[in-house]
């Protein structure tokens, strides 16, 4: 019997040793399987997470824009905030408001309330225009009721809004008129004239940021000067209710996240204030740019078509211009179908075919304005 024990034990034991091996297996299978499961429940609840906060950013930014609105529409028949163009400020528990609009040049003075004397008046424009004359990006946000109202800044921005303000030489310029709202308040109304040269040479003063960011993400500056001037008017303090910040306009929800998880590896919600910062803004409207042309529409050949649907794509979204030149958000159909394509193709079938009007407008504008920067830089005129 002696002679069949070993194997006996020998064979218990190899499998036992098997089992063991497999049930370790399965531990380890397991174990695997849970971390798995654990890190793609985390990374679920992250990315969830991630969305909700953007989300709630735009919510809160639309219920303090309304709550404002709302608030002024007890004094103004017509509240007006401040948009792309057009830089709104009210003060003296809002009777009084100052409007700067970029494209025009215009500057106004309006002022609610009855009996009001001539005199008055000029005081409150004569005051209004040496406040203008000083005031920063970071004074302008924390006076505006509706960014203020949603995160108190810590911008320190030291750039002036306007600069070359000249307080005589606008005062010569004062028109004004006066009318009775449909609430009973009178409305006086002193609007002025900002030489629009100085307007246009707004584009001077951010050159040296400028240059710099399209060297760092090899971006045409006649590009990135011509997107500033069609999105802002080169308003440091523009905004609109999607919302969208600052010089380039940068969109939070969609340009960045786009470049924070590009260049950062995680998806980051900028907040407005630092949008505000001019510097920051160019850096990162101009690194969206680089997203667009050297990432989403990598494998388009043609650098004039690659700039068409970049431009596009900045203003309309790279899906939708997907869509529109394949019927899906493909971006390798995209590549595929504009790389048969001659550039005027695709100029002529956004400008005239593309679904959203804004879009097609949005081409067009920002070709001409690209033409004639390009033409300044290459004669060194700014």
């Amino acid at each position: 019997m002696a002679k069949f024990v070993t194997p006996i034990v020998l064979g218990m034991s190899m499998s036992l040793i098997s089992s063991l091996a497999i049930a370790q297996d399965t531990v380890d299978t397991d174990s695997f399987s849970a971390k798995k499961a654990s890190m793609i429940s985390s990374f679920s609840e992250s990315k969830q997470a991630s969305i909700d906060a953007f989300e709630n950013s735009k919510a809160e930014y639309l219920a303090k824009f309304n709550q404002v609105k709302q608030e002024l529409s007890k004094k103004w028949d017509n509240p007006q905030l401040t948009n792309k163009s057009t830089w709104i400020q009210y003060s003296q528990n809002n009777d009084i408001k100052r409007s700067v609009n970029f494209e025009t040049g215009e500057i106004t003075v309006e002022v609610v309330g009855n009996n009001l004397t001539e005199k008055e008046i000029n005081t409150v424009v004569q005051k209004q225009l040496n406040e203008l004359k000083s005031e920063t990006t970071s004074d302008a946000y924390n006076k505006d009721p509706v960014l203020a109202g949603t995160k108190p800044s810590k911008l320190t921005a030291k750039e002036k809004v306007l600069p070359d303000v000249n307080v005589n030489e606008l005062a010569s310029t004062a028109k004004k008129s006066s009318f009775k709202q449909n609430n009973g308040l009178q409305l006086t109304k002193v609007s002025m004239s900002y030489p629009a040269d100085r307007i246009a040479k707004k584009a001077m003063i951010y050159m040296p940021t400028v240059l710099k960011n399209a060297s760092k993400w090899d971006v045409d500056p006649d590009l990135i000067l011509a997107i500033m001037h069609t999105e802002s008017h080169f308003n440091p303090m523009a905004q609109s209710h999607i919302p969208a910040y600052g010089l380039m306009q940068v969109v939070p929800t969609s340009a960045g996240r786009d470049v924070t998880k590009r260049y950062l590896g995680k998806e980051k919600l900028l907040p407005a204030e630092v949008l505000f910062k001019p510097d920051f803004n160019i850096d990162i409207g101009t690194a969206y740019l680089n997203v667009l042309q050297a990432h989403y529409l990598r494998k388009v050949k043609d650098p004039t078509i690659r700039t068409y649907l970049a431009i596009s794509a900045y203003n309309g979204g790279i899906g939708a211009v997907a869509k529109h030149f394949t019927g899906k958000g493909s971006l390798s159909r995209l590549a595929d179908k504009v790389n048969t394509l001659q550039p005027n193709d695709v100029y002529q079938s956004i400008t005239n075919d593309f679904p959203y009007k804004e879009t097609r407008n949005y081409l067009k504008k920002v070709h001409t304005k690209q033409t004639y920067y390009k033409t300044l830089l290459q004669a060194s005129v700014i």
